[in-house]
């Protein structure tokens, strides 16, 4: 290659990089002014003693916290002779019908323990299996939550009729009995309606109210849950929050909203100037509200006079 055809190569990469620079500065050149455009806008709301906020996505729920009393179908096996049970199944270990559980083992004999059926073997027994095999809401009383569990003492030989182990049947959904305030319940609660169940471990689950009633100063609730819950199958109570109703939404200030031509809605900035937007109030909490009809962009005036 000719000398004088690397000049012109080396010239021509010198202007590309030229234009590349020449670009780049403007393009920052038109977001510096966009932004202070976008300064100048906020601040000439602002200058007229109005506060600016973008708006926020999130949720809104009626939630409380609640004591839960576990009743899943479950099944005790006591013991036909005084003798010790050595089980070969682990506890909370799924069996099925005619598996081999352990050995029931007496002074003169020892003998094989099947399960009769299919489920969720538990080790141990808490005395309140048949309290709760027949639940009658109309009969209960707050004092069910009171109730002490008395579990099998598993190392000592049983007598005759004391509780071996149980199966809980884990094809069957599992129910709750709660109880709430009736004081903290400002919001309609009614049978059949869906609500959602999380643990103190955030693991939720879906259910419908089955039955209620009020007990005194007391809601008494019977819930079904839609499937069978696991980490339920060796516990009697548990604490749970109760979701009845779950919305989402735009949150903004009650005093942000305001009525113009017998419409509601908010005042967003849009350059120096604002712009009404009509929203949808979804659910409202103390002094905020949940909205639809805004965009995740949208700036709105916090504290906005009849009008503007």
């Amino acid at each position: 290659m000719s000398d004088r055809m690397e000049r012109m190569e080396r010239k021509g990469e010198k202007n590309k990089v030229a234009r590349a620079v020449l670009i780049t500065l403007m393009a920052l050149a038109v977001l510096g002014l966009i932004y202070r455009i976008g300064c100048q806008a906020v601040t000439a709301i602002q200058e007229r003693n109005r506060d600016i906020k973008i708006v926020q996505f999130g949720t809104m729920e009626d939630r409380l916290s609640a004591p839960a009393v576990v009743l899943n179908q479950e099944e005790i096996f006591p013991a036909k002779e005084a003798g010790r049970f050595e089980n070969l199944v682990k506890e909370k270990e799924k069996v099925s019908k005619g598996a081999l559980l352990g050995y029931f083992i007496t002074a003169e004999a020892k003998s094989t323990v099947r399960a009769s059926k299919a489920g969720v073997f538990i080790r141990s027994t808490d005395g309140l299996e048949e309290v709760f095999a027949q639940l009658n809401l109309a009969e209960v009383t707050p004092e069910v939550f009171k109730y002490k569990p008395h579990a099998t003492f598993l190392e000592r030989p049983f007598q005759a009729g004391e509780p071996m182990y149980k199966i809980v049947d884990s094809l069957v959904p599992t129910r709750l009995l709660l109880s709430l305030p009736m004081d903290e319940v400002d919001f309609t609660v009614q049978p059949e309606q869906k609500i959602r169940v999380v643990d103190d471990n955030q693991e939720s689950k879906t259910g419908r109210i089955v039955e209620m009633k009020q007990q005194d100063d007391d809601l008494l609730m019977l819930v079904q849950l839609d499937s069978f819950y696991e980490n339920t199958v060796n516990k009697r109570y548990l604490a749970i929050d109760i979701v009845f109703d779950s919305q989402t939404g735009f949150l903004v200030p009650l005093r942000a909203i305001v009525e113009k031509e017998g419409k509601k809605g908010v005042y967003c900035a849009v350059g120096e100037f604002t712009k009404f937007k009509a929203v949808e109030i979804v659910k409202q909490k103390d002094d905020t509200a949940l909205v639809r009809g805004l965009d995740k962009n949208d700036f709105i005036v916090t504290n906005p006079p009849a009008r503007i």
